[in-house]
């Protein structure tokens, strides 16, 4: 990695230029949860960085405009990762940290 990243105004972007980024590479995306505590994850869709036997899973996730659901590459050691739904309104700052076309 060189070391290059891509912050991205949450302000002027929709839900789709998000997933678009996360589709890319590895992003690092702080946001408030439901408690009013600040959560800050790396998150992906970029299959390469997930489980074989859990790409398709998110499907699971109860879709809703609002939200993005992407894998979270912060799981414990055991797990490796696992799929978080984010509320698109509660992101604070979104950082793309890889797959940024040079």
């Amino acid at each position: 990695m060189d070391g290059t990243t891509l912050s991205i105004d949450v302000t002027k972007v929709n839900r789709a230029a998000l997933n678009n980024c996360l589709k890319n590479g590895i992003c690092e995306v702080v946001y408030m949860d439901n408690n009013g505590i600040e959560q800050t994850k790396s998150c992906t869709l970029k299959k390469f960085h997930m489980e074989d036997d859990k790409i398709n899973d998110w499907v699971d996730h109860e879709y809703e405009k609002g939200i993005i659901v992407a894998w979270d590459m912060s799981g414990n050691e055991w797990r490796g990762g696992a799929w978080t739904q984010i509320p698109v309104n509660r992101i604070t700052s979104f950082t793309q940290l890889t797959g940024i076309a040079k």
